[in-house]
């Protein structure tokens, strides 16, 4: 009898053991990094396993081990003294469907279940294992070679980290408005000067020696809060005003913009907006001069610019509401030739290489299918894609009509 009750302990332990792997392997460590901040001694106790989690893993399968070879020895033992030599046989077949039963199949479906609350229970024989078997470990981890020197690989990378996201938007964890927002603070470092910038062509600036009155109406005209100045040239621009000042200046009878102008950053169109905004931060400037290759004005970006990309646009009491893309039919849209060509694929639902272009807008992408400068109302296809020019500015298309074909079905006979 003594013999069966230690032949049950031993399948316990197992189930011990084998529930703990579970536990440990699967458990959502974030939340007990949480529950460790409020002050939760057991979830501090669970995370440290869980962050050792090789070594762990180690005690937990000497003691498991240990355990099966006791009990279907000991088991053996009870067989042949009742049913003699011939039950070794019996015995084998008898422990293997308790232990895979009891000790891991069970133990390990509730442990994965409630990895939550075994983590918080098994902890405290868990961390005295790891304790008692750090030599066998340190000596397994040096057979294994898993004491390299170097950074080790993050445990979740930025690719499933977006996964998780859409993910948990679906599962109604996260609004859509505020995964939008995670996501945007995981590309926002990949974003380059160059794909935010206002260009050169469309830059409202003035010359250092401009009349002030010319000035003034600039001001009321484009509603800007601020104006860069440049000296002869576009591609020399010296500073900024802002209509704070200038309408101060005016008050006081002030006549030259050059007492009340600015410095602004001049930084590579190559750059990454996130780099920008630190600058910005740190000179406390709010305008940058975007440089090319040649050291000309490419454009400018402002810090709204740049925050926009994190939290969508930003309209002030002086901004027209105007949607970039407008529905005015079935599977046809009027777009603004300044919409880049991955916003135009994000609101339209396509795929981000559904528009193969060089160019970074519409209006550049709509010139380089034409290959002339196109005049309002010619038309060209390509692929599903049917553009007509509805507005030209400048020697610039500012508007065109986007009609999209609905993609060929594909015939189940093809399929097959």
């Amino acid at each position: 009898m003594t013999e069966i009750i230690i032949i049950v302990l031993l399948i316990a332990m197992s189930a011990f053991f084998s529930g703990s792997e579970t536990a440990f392997s699967t458990v959502n460590k974030i939340r007990l990094k949480n529950y460790a901040a409020q002050g939760n001694k057991r979830a501090a106790r669970a995370l440290e396993v869980a962050d050792h989690f090789d070594a762990a893993l180690t005690a937990i399968l000497i003691g498991n081990n240990v355990v099966n070879i006791l009990s279907a020895s000991l088991a053996t033992v009870v067989f042949t003294r009742y049913l003699g030599a011939s039950a070794v046989g019996v015995s084998t077949a008898v422990m293997t469907v308790l232990v895979l039963l009891f000790g891991e199949i069970t133990p390990k479906a509730y442990a994965k279940a409630h990895a939550e609350s075994c983590a918080l229970l098994m902890n405290r024989p868990i961390l005295a294992l790891m304790w008692i078997f750090r030599p066998v470990n340190w000596v397994f981890q040096k057979i294994r070679g898993l004491k390299k020197s170097g950074e080790q690989a993050p445990s979740v990378t930025e690719d499933e980290l977006k996964v998780i996201i859409d993910e948990i938007e679906e599962q109604g964890v996260l609004e859509e408005q505020e995964s939008d927002l995670v996501r945007s603070a995981l590309e926002f470092d990949e974003i380059q000067v160059a794909q935010i910038l206002i260009p050169r062509v469309n830059v409202v600036a003035v010359e250092r020696w401009e009349d002030v009155t010319r000035i003034k109406e600039l001001f009321f005209t484009e509603m800007y809060s601020r104006l860069p100045v440049y000296d002869k040239s576009i591609d020399n621009i010296v500073g900024v005003i802002t209509s704070k000042d200038f309408f101060r200046m005016l008050d006081q009878g002030g006549q030259d913009i050059g007492t009340i102008m600015q410095d602004v950053l001049r930084i590579s169109e190559f750059k990454r907006i996130s780099e920008v905004l630190r600058s910005m931060q740190r000179t406390k400037l709010h305008l940058a001069v975007v440089l090319d290759q040649y050291g000309g004005t490419a454009g400018i970006v402002t810090m709204e610019d740049i925050i926009e990309e994190l939290v969508g646009e930003i309209y002030d009491e002086n901004d027209e509401v105007e949607s970039p893309v407008t529905q005015i039919g079935e599977n046809t849209y009027e777009v603004s030739g300044e919409l880049s060509t991955s916003d135009l694929c994000e609101k339209l639902s396509l795929p981000e290489n559904a528009i193969e272009s060089a160019s970074v807008s519409v209006g550049g992408w709509a010139m380089e299918l034409f290959g002339h400068m196109p005049q309002p109302g010619e038309q060209i296809t390509s692929g599903r894609f049917e553009l007509t020019v509805l507005k030209m500015t400048d020697q610039k298309i500012q508007s065109v009509r986007l009609r999209i074909a609905p993609e060929p079905a594909v015939r189940e006979d093809e399929e097959a």
